[in-house]
């Protein structure tokens, strides 16, 4: 049987003008009806918009960036502005959102926080909303403004934002009444303490990197970002609804530092994404739009690096003294698991005691061990419990020990971290770096 041919068509057309005037705009128009009536409404009520408010306004901007990006929006130069004006505000709008989670939730999370502290976040969280707040509102008077260039509005529009209800309604639940299987309860609540310290460590290890403000990057983020989101998930899956859970409270303030710490990162994660993708086209643009030029771009990262930060190192440690107190209430010694990072420096004077045989009982030590150990040297990480790793680690360390001291971290339980550091000093002659920074 002859398959008949039939005239290949292209599955992208580029628009004419014609098309342009006549289909695309009034079909954008159409599209962006809701959008701007929500717009307006923020402009008119501002601060008092509820945490619902900027889901619905999220949405929206979201569904309307997917249309513009469907139809070639980001490469062309009538609509580019317009485009990255509707990212802007995607991006800005679910900053604020989880600005006033936090602030909502605050009290649920049982922090016990110092109240100096206490007030330092709450200040921290209203300068922050007012910032997100003051940047999102310029955004939706410049996005008004172009689509009036644009012919998307006519600016004869009426208002009728005082009779729409743009807030979400409230779900019902089911109550959470299954049972939980609650053999080995306490056994999973130890595993999740270590995946949550091992968290905390990498925070903490991140903040005292000297190269720490280079390093905030959207991949550094979400990185941060989705592991507290996985400790989130695995609480509430596993511990949650347990008996332990219920009798031991210290869990519910462990569950709020890491949400709290979840919702900060999501919100510095929405900003150094908006900072990284959109800053510098909105900059270059500005020349010929003179309404963006009251964003005080800067002010972005510095918000990052001066509050959101800075909260989420103070939680991620105040979480682990947290932890420590949960494995004392279970009757096991903290310093079997609760992690520490130290450094040791070992001089070139004592190669010759640095060499595989003397230096591989280190293995059997860390093997002692439930939690990872891991020795860092020149940016690499080794396994301090493989044998293999440590025989490719040594060699290294040898060959810069051959002309200068060599700085060695180890990550890893109190107890652990304590007893290499003295196998390190009775072999090698290891200093803890701390003694020579005082020396």
């Amino acid at each position: 049987m002859r398959i008949q041919k039939k005239n290949a068509r292209a599955l992208e057309e580029i628009m004419s003008p014609k098309e342009i005037e006549k289909i695309f705009i009034p079909k954008l128009k159409k599209f962006t009806s809701n959008f701007f009536e929500i717009s307006r409404h923020f402009l008119q009520y501002k601060e008092n918009c509820g945490k619902e408010f900027f889901v619905t306004f999220n949405k929206e901007s979201d569904r309307i960036e997917s249309f513009l990006d469907d139809h070639g929006a980001a490469n062309n130069r009538t609509f580019f502005y317009f485009r990255e004006l509707i990212a802007a505000i995607r991006w800005f709008t679910q900053s604020v959102f989880q600005n006033l989670h936090i602030i909502s939730r605050l009290d649920s999370y049982v922090l016990n926080l110092p109240p100096d502290k206490e007030k330092e976040f709450q200040d921290g969280l209203k300068k922050n909303l007012s910032f997100l707040i003051e940047t999102l509102t310029i955004f939706c008077q410049e996005i008004i403004s172009e689509a009036k260039i644009l012919g998307i509005l006519s600016g004869k529009e009426e208002v009728h934002s005082e009779s729409v209800n743009f807030e979400l309604p409230y779900r019902k639940m089911l109550p959470s009444d299954l049972e939980q299987q609650d053999a080995g309860d306490r056994d999973r609540l130890i595993n999740f303490l270590l995946k949550f310290l091992n968290v905390g460590q990498d925070i903490e290890m991140f903040a005292n990197n000297p190269d720490m403000e280079a390093n905030i990057t959207e991949e550094t983020l979400e990185n941060f970002r989705s592991a507290y989101h996985r400790l989130q998930s695995t609480y509430d899956t596993h511990i949650g609804n347990t008996d332990i859970s219920k009798n031991l409270t210290l869990l519910v303030s462990l569950r709020g530092h890491i949400s709290v710490n979840l919702h900060l990162l999501e919100m510095a994660r929405s900003l150094i994404h908006f900072y990284e993708r959109h800053t510098e086209r909105l900059t270059r643009i500005s020349e010929n739009k003179p309404g963006i030029r009251k964003i005080r771009f800067e002010d972005i990262k510095d918000q990052i690096k001066s509050f959101m930060l800075p909260f989420v190192f103070y939680f991620a440690n105040s979480g682990k003294i947290l932890a420590e107190q949960i494995f004392e209430a279970l009757g096991t010694d903290p310093d079997e698991y609760v992690l520490e990072t130290v450094a040791f420096v070992i001089s070139p004077y004592r190669i010759e005691d640095f060499h595989l045989r003397p230096v591989m009982p280190v293995t059997q030590i860390a093997s002692k061990y439930s939690a990872n150990i891991d020795l860092y040297f020149n940016r690499k990480r080794y396994d301090l419990k493989s044998p293999l790793e440590m025989a490719m680690a040594i060699p290294d360390i040898r060959e810069k020990l051959a002309t200068e001291s060599v700085r060695i971290i180890v990550r890893g339980p109190r107890k652990a971290t304590r007893e290499i550091l003295d196998f390190f000093n009775n072999v090698c002659g290891a200093i803890p770096e701390q003694q020579l920074i005082k020396k």
